[in-house]
Formats: C-alpha cells, structure tokens, sequence
C-alpha cells in the first residue's frame, strides 16, 4: 500500500460530500502562496468541533490517509455529537515539491523525493519565529481555529526513522494508555526521548507535554517557539492541540530508557559527524552554485533556501550537544534513547540538505552531470548507514495510518471529557 497523495484525497474528499451530502461538506478554506485552494472536509453534526491537520510538513505522507480513515469513522457514527473538522493538506506547494515520495519503498528512494522548507515557510512555525511571518496558509489555519472553536486540534505527522510520540500542549490525562497499547500492537517502538521534546515534561512513556512561556522547549539551534505557533491558538477556545508523530522505519533503540554507557563520548562523536557532513554538504552546495538559476519567485528558490537554512542550522546542533563546545548545556535524561535522537539528527538533517541539492542538479544544472553523480553515490552511502545503524524496519502504511487513526480518537476522547462544552 501506497501513501494517497494530496490529489488522491482531494478525489475522495470530494467524493465523499457528493455521497453524504447531509453528513459532509468539502469546503475551501483559504488559499496557498501560489493560489492551491486549501480544502477542509467537515463530517458530522453536533455543538463539538474536532479539527485535523494533515499535510503541516510536505515530506511526511501519512496525514492524508488518516483524516480519510477518520471520515470513514465519522460517516459510521463514532463519536456523536462530534463535527470533525478535517484540513486535507496544510502545504499543497511543497506536497507538490515532493510528489513521488509517496511511492518510494526505500528510505533512499523518499531522499531522492525530498523537499522540506525554511521554518519561514512551513505554516504551523512561521508566525512562531524571532521575525513572524504569516503566510496565507497559516492565516487559513487560525481563520477556521476562530471560527469554529476546537476544543482540540490535532496536527499529524511522521519522521522518517524512530517512534511514535505525542505532544500536547495542555496535559489531557488518558491519551498515554492508547498510544502505548496501539504502538505494541502494531510493533512500533514508543520513542521516549525526541529532541523535538527536549525539554518538554513527560507524562508517560512518549507523551510530553509543553513547558510553560520562557522555558526552554527545544535546542537552541532551532528558531521556533511552539507558544507563539498555531499549536497554541485552540487555548483562546479552551482547546488543546496534540501533535502526533509515526515513523515511517521504526528503531527501538529510540524506546531504550537505559543509561547510554559513554554519553559524553557520544555526543561528542555525533557533533564531530554533524560537522563533518555538514562541511561535505556545503561544499558541493559552493561547486553548484554558479550552475543554479538565480533566486526568483519559483520552486527552486523554496529549495535553495531550504537547503541554506538546513545547513545553517547544522553548525548551530552540533555545537548546543558538544560538550567540548563554550554553548553547550548539560542535556537532560542522557539514556540510550536520547543519543539515538541526537543520533538521528545527526544523520538526517545533512542529508535532507544533500538530497535537495541532488534535486536541483536534477532539474537544473545538466553541465554538473560529474558533480551530481558524486552526490547521488554520497546520499545512497549515507541512506545506507542511516537504515543499518539502527536496524530500521518498514512500518506498512496501513499500520502507520491505524496508529495515528488510534491516537488522534483517543485524544479527541480524553479532551472531549477534560475540555470539550457539553
């Protein structure tokens, strides 16, 4: 089974408020940076509003799929009295920078589909960066959060190797025992230290929930600050939002609470290989860039920002985990969960950086033929050790859709019992 793309669940969106006309109702919420109409299927009746995002983060597929699975549900009577409120896909522009993915069958083969933007461009973070800009996407997002309520918003998405986690950003008592149950069942490893989550409290085994204001939420290296994201505007309501994460391989490595024996030795191992591919990354970024087009309102701009602010913020990771470095700050919990995480990061930030670069000489730089041959042979040795560092195994679509469909009704149950009106 393959991940349906935006344009499969658009299709079935609209199918579905054609057939249940009384029950359903496909509408246009907005629209994106390059006019994509921005469609939101709502399903159900009743004085409650559930709202579901997919689609945040155009290189993680599995959204679409789960709101669908969802609409099922609420076609079949689950939850009454409930409206779901289902945003079909946040980022249709970058979807489209990353069509092809949603086929792959190797991790290598989804790096070669890669596209993920500057945090300026991704509409949960942008309002909720040091300079906040509101793209017509994140304005679409907080227009239906006013208008109609949610007592909870739940945002999807997935990584590529690790756990399933969630976070909250009120503490919402219940959501642990599902998340938990549905991950064994499904043999998907229960991550347990996500540096997403630095430092954000847990309150179960990968669920964790925000700090208040001012406190550090997550490494220094990354610019956004959830409180002022669009995470935070269902508190205006009462609400909660609950970001759900799945992996595409899972690694249970990313479950181990143990003690990592050498953490020192291990950050400082991982900030020396940061570094490292970092440097290698940038270096064939200097040789193509006098083969690239020049900045300019299309796809490739995205793109060569993207890969500037990646690397940009590489330097920056390994020295906030490098003990050895003047910024670095004691990290919390140093078990072997927490080095996998930082582990991760290590080899997947330089490597998104390198699978774009490999796109642009792709599409636009045909003189770089020897160069791009170079990178293709880097990015498919760095794919290689990824998945075998941490005995990676694929995650069937349908199971990773069947977690997230678990954990989204099960927090859509515990806030409707905390938070939602009568």
């Amino acid at each position: 089974m393959n991940y349906p793309t935006p344009a499969d669940v658009t299709r079935t969106a609209k199918a579905l408020a054609t057939r249940h006309p009384d029950r359903c109702r496909l509408t246009t919420i907005g629209h994106s940076r390059r006019g994509t109409p921005l469609r939101m299927l709502s399903v159900g009746r009743g004085p409650r509003h559930a709202l579901v995002v997919a689609g945040a983060h155009p290189n993680e597929y599995v959204g679409g799929g789960t709101l669908l699975a969802l609409a099922h549900r609420a076609l079949a009577g689950e939850h009454p009295g409930t409206v779901w409120h289902l945003v079909l896909c946040l980022d249709p522009d970058g979807a489209r920078l990353n069509e092809g993915g949603h086929h792959a069958a190797t991790l290598l083969d989804q790096y070669r589909h890669f596209f993920r933007p500057a945090p300026d461009e991704q509409p949960e973070w942008a309002p909720a960066l040091p300079r906040p800009r509101y793209l017509p996407e994140s304005r679409a997002l907080l227009d239906v959060i006013r208008r109609i309520r949610p007592y909870v918003q739940i945002t999807l998405h997935s990584t590529d190797i690790g756990g399933t986690f969630a976070q909250l950003t009120r503490d919402v008592p219940g959501l642990d025992r599902t998340l938990t149950t549905s991950a064994e069942r499904l043999s998907i490893p229960v991550e347990n230290a996500p540096l997403d989550a630095l430092h954000w409290p847990a309150t179960a085994p990968g669920v964790f929930v925000l700090p208040p204001p001012g406190a550090p939420e997550r490494p220094t290296a990354f610019p956004e600050n959830a409180h002022h994201s669009t995470w935070l505007a269902p508190h205006a309501y009462g609400g909660v939002t609950a970001v759900i994460e799945v992996p595409v391989w899972a690694a249970p490595r990313f479950a181990d609470l143990t003690p990592d024996p050498a953490p020192e030795q291990r950050l400082r191992h991982w900030a020396e290989r940061l570094r490292a591919h970092t440097h290698t990354t940038r270096t064939h970024y200097e040789r193509a860039r006098p083969h690239l087009p020049p900045p300019g309102p299309d796809p490739a701009f995205s793109i060569r920002r993207a890969i500037a602010e990646t690397l940009r913020v590489c330097g920056a990771l390994a020295d906030s985990w490098d003990p050895a470095h003047p910024t670095y700050t004691p990290l919390p919990d140093l078990t072997r969960a927490r080095t996998a995480s930082i582990e991760g990061f290590a080899r997947r930030t330089p490597l998104r950086a390198a699978a774009m670069l490999l796109r642009l000489l792709d599409e636009h730089a045909p003189a770089t033929a020897p160069q791009r041959t170079e990178l293709e042979a880097l990015i498919t040795r760095w794919c290689a050790a990824y998945s075998a560092s941490f005995t990676a195994t694929w995650v069937p679509v349908d199971h990773q859709i069947e977690h997230q469909v678990n954990v989204t009704t099960a927090a859509v149950e515990a806030a409707e019992g905390h938070l939602a009106p009568s």
